[in-house]
């Protein structure tokens, strides 16, 4: 997203079990059971989205950067520099045995900043530069909450408008030998009298240019099937965000951030799929309001997905 590698097949359990006494031979039922509980993960990167810790991080970098290699990730991507020099920002990174495969830049620094953001990335050590989040008009008024707001701005045409930028801006990033990616929220699944933002997102540009980051909490929360949405740009998906979320009413989203593998999507097949697919990174990302301090969410699913 292939850089990762197939996990081992049957565990050692499973092998010791087919040669014991009498060599008795795996029944059909038996053989598939033992294929579904083969290992996801295996050697599958799987890095976190430091918008999870931003607050610390504008705290402390590099005590921040420590705790996460302690927790397990050696991956992040970057949403900001928290106030730091691309070249101090990734000294740090490399204190503390962390690799930046991808950065995270919003729509409008993109169309303004294209150039500085490309010789971040590059400085990161990353290969992707992701388009976190799409440009409004620039009519786009905050009235009331952000989530009514957003939606509300973003049309059929800002959807046409973004995508149109999309399809400028990758060729000049790949040109200067980084990949382009989309991240998604909730909003790109809204319907337009039939069409979805995410629809004219996707197809911007040629997928040699133009690469998806599916959020995959967010998927859920606009109402599209994560499962669905994955396999459907399986020639696009490079990268994952992995997050969870259950039903709340009496949520301005209707939804409520919970930790992976507490919430209503159901992990085994997507990643099952993902892996198949070809994903190259997960990032976790742990989004607020936390139920939990964010490092024990974060410890939380990378067990989880490690279990997986």
């Amino acid at each position: 997203m292939n850089d990762h590698h197939q996990g081992a097949g049957y565990s050692r359990r499973g092998a010791l079990g087919l040669i014991g006494a009498g060599a008795m031979a795996l029944s059909a039922g038996g053989l598939a059971r033992a294929q579904t509980a083969r290992p996801i993960m295996g050697t599958w990167p799987v890095g976190v989205q430091l918008w999870s810790v931003n607050a610390e991080l504008h705290q402390d970098v590099p005590g921040t950067f420590k705790r996460l290699k302690a927790t397990g990730y050696d991956l992040v991507e970057t949403a900001g520099l928290a106030g730091l020099t691309a070249p101090a920002f990734r000294k740090l990174l490399d204190d503390n045995g962390l690799v930046c495969p991808s950065t995270h830049v919003a729509m409008g620094e993109l169309l303004s900043k294209l150039d500085q953001k490309i010789d971040e990335a590059k400085t990161l050590g990353a290969q992707y530069l992701v388009c976190a989040s799409p440009k409004p008009p620039s009519s786009f008024t905050m009235t009331g909450d952000w989530v009514a707001s957003i939606k509300r701005a973003m049309t059929l045409d800002a959807w046409k408008a973004n995508a149109d930028d999309l399809a400028r801006i990758a060729p000049l990033v790949a040109k200067a030998g980084l990949k382009l990616a989309y991240h998604n929220h909730f909003m790109e699944f809204t319907d337009h009298d039939g069409v979805r933002g995410y629809d004219l997102i996707a197809k911007a540009a040629d997928p040699a240019d133009l690469r998806l980051e599916i959020d995959l909490g967010w998927v859920l929360v606009g109402g599209a099937d994560p499962l669905q949405v994955l396999t459907a740009h399986a020639d696009r998906v490079d990268m994952l965000h992995v997050k969870d979320f259950v039903r709340a009413p009496e949520d301005k989203l209707g939804w409520r951030s919970v930790d992976v593998g507490a919430g209503a999507i159901d992990w085994r097949p997507v990643l099952t799929a993902a892996r198949t697919q070809g994903v190259k990174y997960l990032f976790v990302e742990q989004e607020a309001p936390y139920v939990r301090p964010v490092f024990d969410s974060l410890a939380t699913a990378r067990g989880f997905l490690t279990g997986l």
